[in-house]
């Protein structure tokens, strides 16, 4: 589906939507118990809809009324492995392995899009050792299958730090759950620590007991069981991320449901937004974020590679140079991020370069638009496409719009809410 999005100034307060990182996680440890476990404030998206659908190949159940979801734990006895259906969600398929190898002795993992292409070598290299059957195929349909076969094994697990996040997180999910006690060290540097973070604290609200011996490194007993914990989904940072930089470059929004005190990296977006010369109001009803006078800066994206597309948007348009650092990351996401930021931003008009890992923005008075851009299969490449349209001179037309729906599916309609202009 192709939208052409015309230049126009967005004003307005919007709700943030709810985090999808705490989302996924709240899911799986409520999925996980043997109880009841209502969360508030949920947002559906094909990302959520992907843990759902592997949360019951594991027994659980699922009603929403609203934005109120209320999740049933229950194992059932398995006769085979079950068939896990991850859509395009890295996140769902990372943190599945490990529980599904510690509560059914394996499943078939299907993955859509570009997600078996996404690294999984951490965990084929962690399990196949410890007797754990790994194959990669195709499926019938042709989508990509990965099946792993085999039990878990209470023990010692070490990861390298400079991988993403989610194998740490996929590993304090199941580690628990076995037979015995084990322990996990990851050796740093380590990547979003944020991260793992919110997964401890996810697990040290559903009764998970941990005991961190050292930095990043946890002594985890066994035989353990969730126990579930009601509560409101935060907003998500990331998402919010994009109304924030829009403020960033003229327009006049008010983010509401971003707590102050939390453990999502995207929050990063805030002291970034400063160096690059914005003003940042945060009170008890909001944040509000004005431009004005930005200026290029260097900003480490090593924590919060989500939000690298909209912040180059931001510097695209900041007098000066401005340098966003350890990027990789972002190749191995729905497409490659940081080459179609640096191609999308020069199509619009814009002067955008790779340099290694790092993506260099020169920037410029104003960007043209009048052309069409490839959305890429990529709901952040999509939302940034969206705004970076609002400011240009002419209409900027993006391919493959529906992708928003892998994040955010309400995107368009807050869009046109603050007055964005869509055809």
């Amino acid at each position: 589906m192709n939208k052409t999005f015309d230049p126009a100034a967005l004003r307005g307060i919007v709700a943030a939507p709810a985090s999808k990182s705490e989302a996924h996680r709240r899911m799986i440890c409520a999925g996980l118990t043997k109880e009841e476990t209502t969360l508030t404030g949920f947002m559906d998206s094909a990302d959520m809809e992907a843990t759902r659908r592997c949360l019951e190949a594991l027994g659980a159940a699922f009603t929403r009324r609203g934005d109120t979801l209320t999740i049933r734990g229950g194992a059932r006895t398995f006769q085979s492995v079950p068939v896990m259906d991850c859509g395009e969600s890295g996140s769902t398929l990372r943190f599945f392995v490990p529980i599904a190898l510690s509560l059914t002795g394996g499943a078939v993992f299907r993955m859509h899009g570009r997600l078996g292409q996404r690294p999984m070598d951490v965990y084929r290299d962690l399990f196949v050792p410890r007797g754990v059957s790994w194959r990669m195929g195709v499926g019938a349909d042709g989508a990509a299958e990965l099946t792993v076969l085999g039990r878990m094994q209470p023990g010692a697990y070490v990861l390298p730090g400079n991988v993403s996040s989610q194998f740490v997180s996929g590993l304090l999910f199941a580690l628990p759950q076995l037979p015995g006690d084990s322990t996990l060290e990851v050796i740093p540097p380590v990547e979003s620590a944020g991260y793992i973070r919110m997964t401890l604290e996810a697990l040290a609200d559903s009764g998970i007991a941990l005991e961190e011996t050292g930095p990043f490194r946890w002594r985890i007993p066994g035989n353990q069981a969730y126990h579930a914990r009601s509560g409101c989904l935060s907003g998500d940072y990331s998402q919010a991320a994009v109304l924030l930089c829009a403020g960033a470059l003229g327009h006049d929004i008010h983010v509401t449901r971003l707590a102050r005190q939390t453990t999502q990296g995207d929050r990063a977006v805030l002291n970034h937004l400063s160096a690059l010369g914005a003003a940042v109001t945060e009170n008890d009803e909001g944040i509000a974020v004005k431009g004005g006078n930005l200026h290029g800066a260097v900003l480490d994206m090593h924590d919060c590679p989500d939000i690298a597309p909209i912040l180059a948007l931001t510097c695209q348009l900041a007098r000066g140079e401005s340098r966003l650092t350890h990027c990789g990351r972002l190749r191995l996401k729905e497409c490659d991020r940081l080459a179609a930021t640096v191609n999308l931003l020069n199509c619009l008009g814009g002067c955008a370069r790779e340099e290694g890992d790092d993506m260099v923005i020169r920037g410029v008075e104003d960007l043209r638009g009048g052309v069409t851009v490839d959305g890429c299969g990529d709901h952040r490449m999509v939302m940034l496409a969206a705004i970076a349209a609002t400011v240009c001179r002419e209409r900027v037309t993006v391919t493959g719009v529906e992708a928003v729906n892998k994040s955010w599916p309400e995107f368009l309609q807050v869009y046109e809410s603050l007055g964005g202009r869509v055809e």
